[in-house]
């Protein structure tokens, strides 16, 4: 089953891209543990090698567990295709890279992943791409940035750490205008809460290792498309070997699996906890867009669909911020987001890290800023958890 029309994402998140009796009627998706497959003679190999019959020959190429657990990330983002890569970082730069060449240009939003700041102010530029910020989130700071040479318009959405939305209609709008390429980071929107290319986006990327597959044992990525351009991702990455492993697709189907239900407690929890932030007198500022208050509530209401479970708040001084996490006893102090486990940092020590401190402040990110990942534990013991640590500041 690869994801039939008018099933429901939980039912796909269980059932697509695997087909039992195509796999001696296992219940799950076998590891096919295997670099190489043989053909029965010379016609059958050539007839695979062209796409004229289906089938397997070597497995940096195509491998049947990767090949399933594709067809289940493109059944969940409601995709043509989809194509798995070693890390998220990688499919971020697999996005991008058979539509650049030396002398072109990215407009990229200012308020991105940590990660993805380092690719774009280190290896781009020494490609010879030109990777131009724009001043804040909206369409119109965008299109100041565009020139000649442009070919991408890259967007994260929600946003890590801040969690502000971005306009995903009105920035589809205005490259199709120009004729430019949309590449959204959907990671924490996830496929549940919001879907950029039924938005009019080109290609969606995830980090594959949070809500997708959920349980903080894995390290992979996700670009989700229309077949022609994933065809293009996929002659690429078998160029250049930023391939997936058998052991860990399976595990991204094995996450897959309980992926709406988890969806739907980061969900509830998220809300819970960032009202009680919120309301609590040491916290000064609460970001989450499931709060009235947060600049793009209204926005988050139209284009999704649930609010996730990333939220980050702000308190007073960077000591107090310190003092709260080390004082936290159900989370834990880590990088990552979006898996069962809470987990609680200040950005600048994980996520923006690689950023220097004075982009850090350009993109809002202050040292009193604290992250959390809300996983699916019991919100009222989280809330409970996030109470006592917060005595210290009272």
């Amino acid at each position: 089953m690869s994801g039939k029309a008018g099933l429901r994402p939980g039912t796909r998140a269980v059932h697509a891209g695997l087909n039992p009796a195509e796999n001696l009627c296992a219940v799950t998706a076998p590891i096919y543990q295997s670099a190489t497959f043989v053909a029965a003679d010379t016609e059958e190999l050539m007839a695979i090698n062209t796409g004229a019959r289906r089938g397997f020959v070597y497995s940096r190429v195509r491998n049947p567990t990767v090949m399933a657990a594709e067809q289940r990330v493109a059944s969940l983002e409601e995709a043509q295709s989809a194509v798995l890569y070693a890390s998220g970082m990688a499919a971020i730069a697999g996005a991008m890279a058979p539509f650049l060449k030396a002398g072109d240009g990215v407009v990229a939003l200012p308020e991105v992943y940590g990660g993805t700041a380092k690719y774009f102010r280190d290896v781009l530029p020494a490609q010879g791409v030109t990777v131009t910020w724009a001043r804040d989130l909206t369409p119109g700071a965008v299109a100041d940035c565009i020139g000649s040479m442009t070919r991408i318009i890259y967007v994260e959405t929600p946003t890590n750490p801040l969690v502000r939305v971005v306009d995903l209609a009105a920035m589809s709008e205005l490259a199709r205008e120009k004729g430019l390429m949309l590449v959204v980071d959907g990671t924490l929107g996830s496929p549940m809460n919001q879907r950029p290319l039924a938005l009019g986006a080109d290609l969606v990327v995830h980090s594959a290792s949070k809500y997708l597959n959920g349980h903080g044992d894995l390290i992979i990525g996700a670009v989700c498309g229309s077949r022609d351009l994933t065809r293009k991702l996929r002659s690429h990455q078998q160029a250049s070997g930023a391939i997936v492993d058998p052991h860990a697709a399976w595990l991204l189907m094995r996450g897959m699996a309980t992926y709406a239900l988890r969806i739907a407690q980061h969900n509830t929890s998220g809300q819970k906890v960032a009202e009680f932030l919120a309301a609590h007198p040491a916290v000064t500022c609460v970001h989450y867009p499931g709060l009235p208050d947060h600049p793009d509530h209204a926005l988050a209401c139209r284009q999704m669909t649930g609010f996730g479970g990333l939220l980050a708040f702000e308190m007073r001084t960077p000591e107090a911020a310190q003092a709260v996490v080390d004082r936290t006893r159900l989370f834990g102090i880590g990088p990552s987001i979006g898996g069962v486990e809470s987990l609680i940092s200040q950005p600048g020590n994980t996520s923006h890290f690689s950023v220097p401190a004075d982009e850090r402040r350009k993109m809002g990110i202050s040292d009193s800023l604290v992250r959390i990942s809300v996983g699916i534990e019991d919100a009222e013991d989280l809330i409970a958890d996030l109470s006592q640590a917060l005595e210290v500041c009272e």
